[in-house]
């Protein structure tokens, strides 16, 4: 039996690619191993959302190379497709970029005929295309999936490489997003997690009539589905609509990754975002009114060309009104062939790194502040994994990490209600 091996840089959506790409090679007939493992066929499924992304991606190309020096490498995703020829000097075999991966097996095969001769499959992800294809029905962990609903993105943010890596917006069409939840839970999965590359555009590009809560509300139908997942959006997915489903679904989980990027409506404008610091504030107090307990985090760039000092603590000042849950940091890094990277004015790597400690205290104080809120009280915990310690651990509908002592053994993927005793840095204790 042939081997393969995959290794994954970046987000959820890659993570899925990832499996797809791996389900389609068990089809086949190959064995699915480890990355370090001895293989005949490498896959790495790159990242090219920041410069470590790029530079992480293109690391993994020497391990494989080092487990197997007579595999197949294959490099595919938005680091190939927006430098496939890095990738052509490290020696990959194959490239591919973020179209055309379910043909890999041809590729593979015209490389073989070829005698090893590298092949590459990068196209122009900018062309207008129908969704590919993906399914993913196996599960390696089985209380929690990922499905994913959409591709691309048709914003360009001056910031951001994506959409010429990724494409334009494409939809998955509703029925097949439908029959892979079903088949999810048939297999025992108990949460979605709902993702895409810009989940607010979906159904823009469709003939029919759908939208992102139509996905979310027909999800909310389907039988043994425990709870429904939201990953990263836009405050301007928060509207009457948003708002009265979530109050009205329990199943919707109590948390939400709301895009900021920067508390200075100066900024948000150079970045090309389509809020302002008001219309976020308000999104974030209609959440709130709806699901008082809901866990909102962030993302925040650091450093963007010509943030001034005040600009930085206009984002400081915002986000200590808003208190959020958690904060996800990144100093800015200019990447080649956005507007952004061509912008004066471009920071210092020590103003972005004070500014970006300053913004990590923060969130460590916003988290412990949100974690701490929930001591004395009950939480619904999906339980994941027993640990080498004999406590289980899972997840609270908040995304909150949760560990619990018990003699039973029967509690993975059941969801228990866990009393909380207190809270330690990033994770709360508790009893059954």
């Amino acid at each position: 039996m042939s081997r393969v091996a995959a290794t994954t840089v970046g987000c959820k959506v890659n993570l899925y690619d990832t499996q797809d790409i791996l389900e389609k090679f068990m089809a086949k007939g190959y064995e699915v191993v480890g990355f370090e493992s001895v293989a005949d066929v490498y896959i790495i499924n790159t990242c090219s959302v920041t410069n470590l992304a790029d530079k992480k991606s293109r690391q993994m190309v020497g391990r494989a190379k080092k487990a197997n020096p007579a595999a197949i490498v294959v490099a595919m995703g938005c680091s190939t497709q927006v430098n496939p020829v890095k990738y052509q000097a490290l020696g990959v075999d194959i490239i591919i970029g973020t179209a055309n991966r379910g043909d890999i097996f041809a590729f593979i095969d015209a490389f073989k005929a070829g005698g090893r001769a590298y092949l590459q499959f990068v196209g122009d992800v900018l062309e207008k295309r129908p969704y590919e294809p993906q399914t993913v029905t196996s599960l390696e962990n089985r209380t929690r999936s990922y499905l994913k609903i959409q591709d691309g993105c048709n914003n360009f943010c001056t910031y951001c490489i994506i959409p010429h890596a990724r494409g334009l917006s494409r939809s998955r069409p509703f029925r097949d997003i439908m029959e892979e939840a079903h088949a999810l839970v048939a297999l025992g999965c108990k949460e979605i997690v709902v993702t895409g590359i810009h989940v607010a555009s979906y159904g823009k590009d469709l003939d029919e009539d759908v939208s992102l809560l139509d996905v979310l509300r027909q999800l909310a139908e389907v039988k043994g589905l425990e709870r429904i997942r939201l990953s990263s959006v836009e405050p301007n997915v928060v509207d009457d609509a948003f708002c009265e489903f979530i109050k009205s679904t329990p199943k919707f989980c109590g948390h939400l990754h709301l895009s900021l990027q920067s508390g200075s409506d100066e900024i948000l404008r150079k970045m090309k975002r389509h809020y302002t610091t008001a219309e976020y504030a308000r999104a974030v107090e209609d959440l709130r009114k709806v699901s008082p307990d809901m866990a909102i985090t962030t993302d925040v760039i650091v450093g963007f060309p010509a943030e001034r000092e005040e600009n930085h603590l206009e984002t400081v000042a915002f986000l200590k009104k808003l208190n959020l849950a958690g904060l996800h940091v990144f100093p800015y890094a200019a990447k080649e062939g956005t507007p952004a990277a061509a912008m004066k004015e471009q920071i210092t790597k020590e103003v972005k790194t004070k500014r970006s400690k300053g913004l990590l205290a923060l969130s460590e104080e916003c988290q412990k502040s949100f974690y701490d809120s929930f001591v004395g009280k009950n939480m619904s915990v999906l339980v994941e994994e027993r640990l080498e310690n004999g406590m289980y651990s899972g997840k609270t509908t908040n995304y909150i990490p949760v560990c619990f002592e018990s003699d039973r053994r029967d509690l993975i993927n059941t969801i228990c209600q866990i009393e909380i005793k207190n809270s330690d840095n990033s994770v709360l204790f508790g009893t059954l």
